[in-house]
């Protein structure tokens, strides 16, 4: 064992007896690992033969490993209860030098403790090694001990036990490799090397690209398969002096250490890349798994380990918003980034509260003319003092904390209550709210919604739930059982964003739907691309086949509204119809502000030679 191998173990074991510390607990009467026994060699004064027959009593009785011990490492005198824990007899522990026992990653450590106390006096506590059972197995134990200068008197407890679930507790139970509490304890000893260190050190935080593609088509047996691939890779191509660790899911992190310079950190994030770019053999399949990489590095002996792993974490999503396959080192420029988001996050939390939020409605209209036919509640958000943030700016943000879920109650209270309110007022207008994925399938979606329309008093056929491609695609089978318990409801589904990706025809089959609305990135472009066409008209064939109201969403242009109408497109939205406004606003009734429609678009053609159209 190398050097820094045995500095790990020991940080390790450290590591592993402060919890036991923190919670001691004991399995026998009187046990107690923080208050270990030890063995004084005076005997306390009182009636000699009856002392002594107490003490030897004891030493024969107590569950606890008492021994004396030579200077040169032998056993000269051992209580029974060495025979109940190791299984050797008395006999055979005196016979052979304790080195024969020691495991050999600890001898090296538990010789130089031993030396200590030749010809002065010593001591020691709280000091773990290994100690060779009969069977072949290793048993931990706990020592505490005092030299007179002539002996060793100590005492021993067996935390085998305790070692293993407490080391189960350090390290990620699929890899094997350190957790998120392990390494940041060795990202901490790290940074306080600095003090004596020229080098930098630094955090690699690795998120792997696509890998939830590979569990959803492969299965979660290859996936689990395939991050314990990864992981064998990212150790083996590691220095002795650094750690990999895997925090959950498709996350490591690799903390490096020693390095000469910044450039040897960028240097090891793109063996990283390299690394992983060589396909894995999973069963009789090979799988390319790419990865994204954020770094961060630190020369500084007062960082704190919990800020460089959230910095390499703001580099991985800008490498992975950059087309993934990439690695980001972590600047000033991400600096005043992250400072920014936590200041937009921080007051994201008040703006509920400060009644910072409202809701806008867009409607969606038959493309041959005539009131609208339900409306899309979007929200907005006004800053106290500022101007309307962009929706997809905080929603982002919203959605990787649960302020979505607390946004989205509102959202729907909120709807419903206009919804019924316009039927009071003699407006049957449905509308239509949008769902993110942690409101799909981290919460009871259909009890939410079942609580705000019986709050509201409104039916179920006049809500509907819009969910996107992607959110579903996130985990289709969740989001199925999720979208079928609104639809008994009678609550309409809207798959959106439909047509985003390429591999999602069979998608509206397999979901309880009402409505497809198709991307706008396809009505933006089919009419100058001819693909984007192609697309558009087997969505609505799709659409026409499956029963379903296809929506062409984002008309913005004469020639886009000419265009769907000519594919039988039958409802439409976009700003050329209606744009997004406040429910006083909306002209929703036929007459009068019957929204009229501009009439189809023509092209216009020239006839040679003339100026006449």
């Amino acid at each position: 064992m190398t050097g820094r191998q045995a500095e790990q173990r020991d940080r390790e074991a450290d590591v592993v007896l402060k919890e036991m510390r923190s919670h001691p607990t004991s399995t026998e009467p009187g046990a107690s690992i923080e208050r270990p026994i030890t063995i004084d060699p005076a005997v306390s004064a009182g009636s000699p033969l009856h002392g002594e027959a107490q003490i030897a009593r004891l030493f024969e009785m107590t569950s606890d490993l008492l021994a004396v011990i030579s200077l040169d490492g032998r056993f000269t005198l051992l209580n029974p209860a060495w025979e109940q824990v190791l299984g050797w007899t008395l006999e055979e522990l005196q016979a052979q030098p304790m080195q024969e026992l020691v495991h050999p990653d600890d001898l090296e450590q538990t010789l130089a403790l031993t030396l200590t106390g030749h010809h002065r006096p010593a001591q020691f506590v709280n000091f773990t090694n290994r100690y060779r059972h009969r069977d072949g197995s290793w048993r931990w134990l706990l020592w505490s001990a005092r030299c007179d200068g002539e002996a060793w008197y100590a005492a021993a407890k067996d935390v085998t036990d305790r070692m293993w679930l407490e080391r189960q507790a350090l390290h990620d139970p699929l890899t094997k490799l350190p957790n998120r509490l392990l390494l940041m304890d060795r990202a901490r000893q790290a940074v306080a090397r600095l003090r004596r260190s020229n080098g930098p050190i630094a955090l690699l935080f690795i998120d792997l690209d696509r890998f939830k593609q590979v569990n959803d088509s492969l299965g979660h047996a290859v996936g689990d398969h395939l991050l314990i691939s990864v992981a064998e890779r990212l150790a083996a191509m590691l220095r002795d002096s650094d750690t990999v660790a895997r925090l959950g899911g498709d996350e490591f992190v690799i903390l490096a250490e020693d390095l000469d310079s910044d450039a040897e950190a960028l240097a090891v994030a793109e063996r990283v890349l390299h690394a992983l770019e060589e396909p894995f053999l999973v069963g009789s399949a090979e799988v390319s798994m790419l990865a994204s990489v954020g770094v961060s590095i630190s020369h500084d002996p007062e960082a704190e380990p919990e800020d460089l792993l959230r910095e390499a974490d703001v580099a991985m999503y800008r490498a992975k918003g950059a087309g993934g396959h990439n690695l980001e080192l972590f600047n000033e420029d991400l600096r005043r980034e992250a400072s920014a988001r936590l200041e937009l996050e921080d007051r994201l939390c008040y703006a509920l509260p400060r009644h910072e939020l409202l809701l806008e409605y867009q409607p969606l209209l038959p493309l041959s003319g005539g009131r609208p036919l339900s409306c899309e509640a979007l929200v907005r958000w006004y800053p106290h003092g500022a101007k309307p943030t962009v929706p997809l700016s905080f929603l982002s943000l919203a959605e990787e904390s649960d302020l979505i879920v607390q946004i989205g109650d509102w959202v729907l209270q909120t709807a419903c209550a206009q919804a019924a309110a316009w039927r009071r007022d003699g407006i049957e207008m449905k509308v239509s709210v949008n769902i993110s994925a942690r409101e799909l399938t981290g919460v009871d979606l259909a009890e939410r919604v079942q609580e705000a329309l019986l709050y509201c008093r409104l039916p179920g056929h006049a809500l509907c739930l819009e969910v996107s491609e992607e959110v579903v695609l996130r985990d289709p089978a969740r989001a199925r059982t999720a979208l079928g318990d609104v639809r008994r409801l009678g609550v309409a589904v809207a798959l959106d964003n439909f047509g985003a990706r390429q591999s999602t025809l069979s998608l509206p089959g397999s979901l309880p739907l009402s409505m497809l609305k198709l991307d706008r990135t396809l009505i933006g472009g089919f009419e100058r691309k001819k693909d984007r066409r192609a697309m558009v008209v087997a969505a609505l064939a799709l659409a026409r086949e499956s029963g379903l109201t296809a929506v062409a969403v984002g008309i913005e242009t004469n020639r886009q509204l000419a265009l769907a109408r000519e594919l039988d497109c039958s409802v439409g939205q976009g700003f050329l119809l209606h744009r997004p406004d406040t429910p006083e606003h909306l002209r929703l009734r036929e007459a009068p502000g019957t929204i009229r429609l501009p009439p189809p678009w023509r092209p216009i053609v020239r006839l040679r030679g003339s100026n006449r159209h």
